[in-house]
C-alpha cells in the first residue's frame, strides 16, 4: 500500500512540473514578442549630446537619427531637457517611422559651428512615413530660412507640442538665403495627412525687398499633386512680419482642376501677423473656431513703401479665400486695430463658399474709412449667415453681377455706416440672384444700399 502511495505521489509530481513547464512556455513567449516589437530608442545623450549649450551637438543628432531610421521597424530619438547647439551645414533628416520625442523642453538652437555655412536652410528635413516630432523646440537663431520642410511624398506626420522661432533672411545678398521665402513649417507637393498641432510658431521675419513670410506654408510645388488632409489645429501664431506680405497660414494658388484638398484649419490663435491671419487659395479648406486678434493700431508700417499700393487700415484681412469649396465658420476676428476686409471671397469666379456664424469687430478706437466685415467678389453659390458683425464703414460689401448667386440671411450688423452695401452700377440687388432676408441691421445711414439705385 506504501509503495502504490509512493508510487502516485510521484506521479502527482512528476504531472505537476509538466504542467507547471507548459504554462511558462507561453508566458516565456509572450514576454520574448513584446520585448521584439517594443520600438527601438536612443537617447541622444547616449549617443554623445550634451544639451549644454556649450557643445557642438549637431554629430550626435545626426547618429541617433540614422541608428533609428536604419532599423526596420524605425524607433524614437529621445531627446532630455537642456539647450542643444545644432550646426548650420545640414538639417536633421527624419526618415520613416522616425519619431523625435523630447522631455522637459529641449531647445534646438541652430548656429555656425564647425562648418563653413554662415546661414541655413531648414531645422528638420522630414521624408517619409509615419513620422512625429513632440515636444521639440527649434530656435533658428536667425539664421535659417525655414523651421520645418515636409518634404515630396511624405504622409501620416504629426508635429505637436512643439515650437519654432527666429525664422529670417540671411543678411549677405550673395548668399540664395537672402530673398528667399521664409516659413516656419513648409509642406510640399504629393503629401497627405499632415498635422500640426499644439504647437508655437513666432519671430517669422522677412526683411528684405519683396518679402514673404508664412507661419505654416502648404506650398503647390510644380509637377505634384496639392497637399490632401492637412490638419493644422490648436497652435499659436504671433509676431510674423512684414506688413508688404506676412500670412500666419497660407495654402497656395492650385492649378486649374485640382482636386479638393480636404483640409480643416481649427482652434489656431494668431495676433501680432502684420497682414492676414489665414489665406487660402486651395479649394476645399475648412476655417473654423480659430480666434484672429488684429495687435495694431496705427504701428503697422510697410517696411518697403512704396512697394506695393498701402493701404490705411490696420491689417488687409483676417481671413481671405481665394477658391472655391471653402467653409468659415465660428471664426473670432477682432483687436484694437482696423481690417480692411476682416473676411474677404474677393478673387476671381468662385463658387460654394459658406461664412457662417462668425465674431467680427474693429478696435472701439480706429479709422473706420473703408473698411469692411465680409467683402464678396463675383461667387456663386455662396452663403452668408448668422455673423455678428459690429464697428465697420459697411457690414457686408459686394459688386452684384448677372453671374452672382447666393443668400445673405440672419446676420446681425451695428454700429456701420452700411449694414449692406452693394456696389452695382448697372443693377440692384434685387434684380440679382442674391437673396437678402431676415438680417438685424443697426446701422448710422442706410440698411442696405445698392449704388444702382442712385441718381
Amino acid at each position: 500500500m506504501k509503495g502504490h502511495e509512493m508510487k502516485n505521489s510521484k506521479s502527482f509530481i512528476v504531472l505537476l512540473i509538466i504542467m507547471t513547464f507548459c504554462y511558462l512556455i507561453p508566458a516565456s513567449g509572450s514576454a520574448l514578442a513584446a520585448e521584439q516589437t517594443a520600438p527601438f530608442t536612443i537617447n541622444v545623450k547616449d549617443a554623445g549630446a550634451k544639451g549644454d549649450g556649450i557643445a557642438n551637438d549637431t554629430e550626435a543628432f545626426l547618429s541617433a537619427l540614422e541608428t533609428v531610421a536604419d532599423k526596420p521597424g524605425g524607433g524614437k530619438v529621445l531627446v532630455p531637457e537642456g539647450t542643444y547647439l545644432i550646426d548650420l551645414d545640414e538639417p536633421l533628416r527624419v526618415e520613416s517611422h522616425v519619431q523625435v520625442i523630447g522631455k522637459g523642453r529641449p531647445v534646438l538652437k541652430f548656429t555656425r559651428l564647425s562648418s563653413s555655412a554662415s546661414f541655413g536652410y531648414e531645422a528638420f528635413w522630414i521624408t517619409g512615413q509615419h513620422i512625429r516630432i513632440d515636444g521639440i523646440h527649434i530656435d533658428g537663431n536667425h539664421k535659417l530660412i525655414r523651421g520645418i520642410g515636409v518634404h515630396t511624398g511624405s504622409k501620416d506626420v504629426t508635429i505637436t507640442n512643439s515650437s519654432i522661432k527666429n525664422i529670417t533672411q540671411s543678411d549677405d545678398p550673395k548668399l540664395p538665403q537672402y530673398n528667399a521665402l521664409i516659413s516656419g513649417i513648409l509642406i510640399y507637393g504629393n503629401t497627405e495627412r499632415i498635422t500640426i498641432q499644439q504647437s508655437t510658431i513666432t519671430g517669422i521675419s522677412a526683411i528684405h525687398s519683396d518679402p514673404i513670410a508664412r507661419g505654416i506654408l502648404v506650398w503647390s510645388e510644380p509637377g505634384q499633386p496639392f497637399a490632401r488632409n492637412v490638419k493644422i489645429i490648436n497652435n499659436i501664431f504671433s509676431y510674423i512680419t512684414p506688413r508688404e506680405d506676412a500670412d500666419a497660414i497660407y495654402f497656395d494658388k492650385t492649378p486649374a482642376g485640382t482636386s479638393l484638398s480636404d483640409s480643416l484649419i481649427q482652434g489656431n490663435r494668431i495676433h501680432h501677423v502684420a497682414k492676414r491671419g489665414i489665406k487660402i487659395a486651395a479649394p476645399g479648406v475648412t476655417v473654423k473656431d480659430n480666434h484672429i486678434t488684429n495687435s495694431y493700431n496705427g504701428d503697422n508700417p510697410y517696411r518697403f513703401f512704396p512697394v506695393r499700393d498701402p493701404i490705411p487700415q490696420d491689417m488687409f484681412a483676417a481671413i481671405s479665400v481665394y477658391a472655391s469649396h471653402v467653409q468659415v465658420t465660428n471664426n473670432t476676428i477682432d483687436g484694437v486695430g482696423s481690417y480692411y476686409s476682416a473676411i474677404e471671397a474677393d478673387m476671381g469666379s468662385l463658387t460654394d463658399i459658406a461664412i457662417e456664424n462668425n465674431k467680427i469687430s474693429n478696435g472701439a478706437n480706429t479709422d473706420l474709412t473703408d473698411t469692411n466685415g465680409i467683402r464678396l467678389g463675383s461667387i456663386r453659390n455662396f452663403k452668408i449667415a448668422n455673423n455678428t458683425i459690429s464697428n465697420m464703414r459697411s457690414g457686408i460689401f459686394s459688386p452684384i453681377s448677372q453671374s452672382q448667386s447666393g443668400i445673405i440671411s440672419n446676420n446681425t450688423i451695428s454700429n456701420v455706416e452700411y449694414g449692406i452695401l452693394f456696389l452695382a452700377p448697372t443693377m440692384s440687388y434685387t434684380e440679382s440672384k442674391v437673396q437678402v432676408k431676415d438680417n438685424k441691421i443697426k446701422a448710422n445711414q442706410d440698411r442696405i444700399l445698392s449704388l444702382a439705385n442712385l441718381d
